[in-house]
């Protein structure tokens, strides 16, 4: 009859089947046997077929070696069929084997515990025998060695294992950091942005090739010794140089957290003045521990420089056209005097010809003196020392802009009840609502008067002053342009009163201009909307005290 089947992780009597051949022609080497050289021992000392190392983590209710788990102590039997309950047992009655001779001793530790239970069977019946059931007992001390140096082994072997995991788990996650070095210098190398970090203690840990350039650090330094290198500088630094100029604010907010954004000006290695906008925050752990802190610095040198220069340019242009403006309105005066003169003696003459084209020459006079007054407007509009501030009465101001405007016969103009008052310069005001209004006026829908609504609203922060009319409006994609010096808007609609033969908006284009510029003066914003039932309506929004 063949070798009885072994449970798993039991060490079985039967020897293991020869190598296979591996590739190459080698054999394969033989896989370790646990506790083989034990069993052999049992079975020259019982002369029996069978013999067994069952562990007690893996005994089963059926399994020989329970028997004498149950009973804590060594069964010898000469025959199991006659043992009354084991003769049901698969061991016995054939399902798996016919065992009749039968010997299982416990395998225990110092302290007592179960660790295997040593078995040895044969199919034909066996008288017993003091001599082998001592051997039996003498090897089960034996086995409990066995047994623990192979636990030992196994768990070394886990152990190793976890080890070899985590080194790999430790290579993968270094690997990820140096890429991600990586990623951060090739970041630094092409960012025109100044980055410095320092850590928990105040040694710069981050340092980049632009501020490196600025502090004047060799090229042929490494990452490592440039920080090394500035860290040395961020203490010991002369004033006006990149390093002591950003040491305040990186050790404000490495003591105080946050974050904080302050301008530096440094002499760079070059000698060039330099002006950075920094900005420093905090770094710290999810539980608040602060960690370090880092510090951007953008240079804005050439752009502050760039924008002084244009707001000087700016304010001579502004200058020029005011002056301009201002000295050609005499002459052209005494040139439409002259014109009116000759127009009036060609009247009583006879001559309509020459009348009508000293109208023409007065006329193109008129136009011309229109230009010059809305270039004088745009051009004070902007001047910064014409500003004032002061308590403005609305409704007596919008009275006193229809006095001066060409009010239609038939217009009809709403204007809001209450005293409030708008905070700003009166003159540009009045100059503001001067233009919003006279365009509201002169734009109208072909025989439809003039209908305009002047409203104010209290909102959070700001009053919102709004002027809304009926006429033909200004198209959504001109809305933004209309605000442009010079850039006239074209009518939706049939031409009216203001709109010219061309079909672009009669004037100058520079009366919504001016009032952008008065607006931003005053820390406010304009816009154009849409009119409930057709037309334009002017929002302008200035701060409330």
């Amino acid at each position: 009859m063949p070798s009885s089947p072994v449970e798993p992780e039991v060490a079985s009597s039967t020897l293991p089947p020869a190598p296979r051949a591996a590739a190459g022609g080698h054999d394969a080497p033989a896989r370790p046997q646990p506790h083989a050289a034990l069993l052999r021992r049992v079975r020259a000392a019982t002369g029996w077929p069978w013999a067994s190392l069952e562990l007690a983590e893996h005994l089963l209710p059926t399994s020989l070696g329970a028997v004498a788990a149950e009973r804590g102590a060594a069964v010898h039997l000469a025959d199991a069929a006659q043992a009354g309950a084991l003769a049901g047992n698969p061991w016995v009655d054939g399902r798996i084997a016919r065992t009749r001779a039968f010997a299982a001793v416990p395998v225990t530790a110092e302290g007592g515990g179960l660790l295997a239970v040593l078995v040895a069977r044969d199919e034909v019946p066996h008288p017993a025998s003091p001599e082998r059931e001592a051997a039996l007992a003498d090897l089960a001390e034996l086995a409990a060695g066995s047994v623990l140096a192979d636990r030992r082994s196994r768990a070394l072997g886990g152990l190793a294992a976890a080890v070899a995991a985590a080194d790999q788990r430790v290579a993968l996650a270094q690997a990820g950091l140096a890429d991600r070095h990586d990623l951060l210098e090739a970041v630094l190398e092409t960012a025109d942005v100044g980055v410095v970090a320092l850590d928990a203690s105040g040694r710069v840990s981050v340092l980049s090739p632009v501020v490196r350039a600025w502090a004047g650090l060799p090229d042929h330094l490494d990452a490592a010794a440039a920080t090394s290198a500035a860290t040395t500088a961020l203490c010991a630094d002369a004033a006006g140089t990149v390093l002591s100029a950003v040491r305040g604010p990186l050790l404000t907010t490495l003591a105080a957290g946050g974050e904080a954004e302050s301008e530096v000006v440094f002499a760079s290695a070059t000698g060039r003045v330099v002006t950075c906008v920094c900005r420093t925050r905090a770094l710290a752990t999810a539980s608040g521990a602060l960690t370090g802190v880092v510090a951007s610095l953008t240079d804005v040198t050439a752009g502050r420089a760039a924008r002084a220069e244009l707001e000087r340019s700016n304010a001579e242009l502004e200058a020029f056209a005011g002056i301009a403006a201002h000295d050609l309105r005499s002459p052209l005066t005494v040139v439409d005097g002259y014109l009116e003169v000759l127009q009036d003696d060609a009247a009583d003459r006879g001559d309509d010809r020459a009348a009508g084209w000293a109208s023409t020459a007065r006329r193109s006079a008129g136009r011309m003196a229109s230009l010059l007054q809305a270039l004088l407007a745009y051009a004070t509009a902007g001047a910064p020392d014409q500003a004032r501030r002061q308590q403005v009465p609305l409704r007596p101001l919008l009275e006193a802009v229809l006095a001066d405007l060409a009010v239609p016969a038939d217009a009809v103009v709403t204007l809001p009840q209450g005293s409030t008052a708008l905070v700003g310069d009166p003159v540009q005001l009045h100059q503001l609502l001067t233009n919003l209004v006279g365009n509201a006026l002169k734009f109208t829908r072909p025989g439809a008067p003039a209908d305009v609504a002047c409203a104010l609203h209290e909102l959070p922060g700001a009053w919102e002053l709004v002027v809304a009319d009926h006429g033909p409006g200004v198209p959504p994609e001109q809305r933004t342009a209309v605000f442009r010096a010079f850039e006239r808007g074209s009518h939706r609609g049939p031409g009216g009163p203001g709109a010219a033969a061309d079909g672009l908006v009669a004037g100058h284009g520079l009366g919504l201009a001016t009032a952008q510029r008065i607006v931003d003066r005053h820390g406010g914003r304009i816009a154009l909307d849409e009119t409930p039932g057709g037309g334009l309506t002017v929002r302008v929004r200035l701060p409330r005290p």
